[in-house]
């Protein structure tokens, strides 16, 4: 079967043969590379998550700091952008893996806040 005319999935489905990200990987690679991709979503997954429920500046910003918070404005709204292109793979397997990077993202700031910044 020719690689260009390879089956596309329509719906939901398990299996390791996948493309997360770019094409081709970790597809018709190793297990080892599949779970390499599977630990990359769940973090950035997660890393998502917890950029998106922090604040990203502080009330007084001075200009000199201005360049510094633009760039970390880009890396978060780059993390967060890479959440949907690994959901339209529509693999269970990576569905699973970036909620629980979710449900981890929010415990970890939960905890964070409430054992470092009590009221």
């Amino acid at each position: 079967m020719n690689e260009e005319l390879k089956q596309k999935h329509t719906g939901l489905w398990f299996g390791e043969d996948v493309d997360i990200l770019f094409n081709d990987w970790p597809a018709g690679h190793s297990k080892f590379l599949f779970s390499f991709a599977i630990f990359l979503v769940f973090t950035i997954s997660m890393f998502a998550h917890i950029y998106a429920m922090t604040p990203l500046s502080t009330p007084k910003m001075d200009p000199k700091s201005l360049l510094r918070h633009a760039a970390i404005h880009a890396f978060r709204t780059f993390i967060i952008y890479l959440v949907p292109l690994c959901v339209i793979t529509f693999n269970l397997d990576v569905l699973i893996t970036l909620l629980l990077g979710q449900l981890t993202g929010f415990l970890a700031l939960t905890f964070y806040a409430q054992y470092h910044h009590p009221r």
